[in-house]
């Protein structure tokens, strides 16, 4: 067998081994849609889709990753705020999801970002307001700042901020009219009277308001242009405000927060 022979009978053969491992995992994510995938089998997919993006991340040598990361960083300031997608994403897989679907899959706060777990005994209702406390810590709230949540979602920290600090104002932004009519009724129910709730586009929402402290938790991965954002945040901000912001990333490579294909349901 000559070289070049040898050299497409291995491609040939890597070629068949990703084409099986794709159909496995297109079954396995057709069998996820029906409820029938054990968490075993959940955990094994996970990994297949994390792997996928790592492989599709790193760049032959270190050098062209730096080049390939400020590359990236530069292309998002010739962007809008959003794009299209990034807003059809955010609306299909966040803001419109039914309360009664996440009540089934989250704790009672229903916080859907990240949670602290600080040890293997803690509860996901513990995690959620471990979190929620710690956001209040690095964010150096004080009992009567005036408080921005934008993307509040169902409004687990600006409800949080408010028990908590009774003589805070707190203002949650969402597009949701369904986060916005739970959040009233919850305040109603709590007799929570220093929470205002906003529906509003980030991207294109202008206001006078200032505020002391501005929290974003993980909502910029799926915005473009940053440094515009940001410009606009810091307008609606104290002279002595601070922001906050906790934000998905990888240490090594930037990507857009987008599907890599059909089967990257949620990238």
């Amino acid at each position: 067998m000559t070289q070049g022979a040898r050299y497409h009978h291995d491609d040939d053969q890597v070629g068949r081994k990703n084409d099986k491992k794709e159909d496995h995992v297109g079954e396995l994510m057709k069998r996820l849609e029906l409820g029938q995938v054990p968490d075993d089998e959940i955990r094994r997919l996970i990994r297949v889709q994390l792997d996928k993006r790592i492989r599709w991340g790193y760049s032959r040598s270190f050098e062209q990753q730096i080049a390939d990361v400020v590359n990236f960083a530069h292309s998002l300031r010739k962007m809008r705020i959003s794009t299209e997608m990034a807003t059809d994403t955010l609306d299909a897989q966040m803001y419109e999801v039914p309360i009664s679907f996440l009540k089934l899959l989250l704790g009672s706060t229903l916080k859907e970002s990240c949670c602290y777990f600080k040890d293997d005994s803690v509860t996901l209702d513990e995690a959620e307001i471990a979190m929620l406390d710690l956001y209040c810590e690095r964010s150096q709230i004080k009992d009567g700042h005036r408080v921005l949540d934008i993307a509040c979602g169902p409004g687990a920290l600006t409800m949080h901020i408010a028990r908590k600090y009774k003589n805070c104002h707190v203002t949650g932004i969402t597009t949701s009219p369904t986060q916005k009519e739970f959040i009233e009724q919850q305040c109603k129910i709590h007799n929570l009277t220093n929470v205002e709730i906003k529906i509003a586009d980030i991207t294109t929402h202008e206001m006078e308001d200032k505020y002391d402290r501005v929290i974003v938790v993980e909502l910029i991965e799926h915005l473009k242009n940053y440094e515009l954002l940001l410009r606009k945040i810091s307008n609606w901000m104290t002279p002595d405000g601070l922001f906050f912001i906790e934000h998905h990333c990888h240490k090594t490579f930037a990507y857009s927060y987008e599907p890599l294909d059909e089967d990257d349901s949620f990238t």
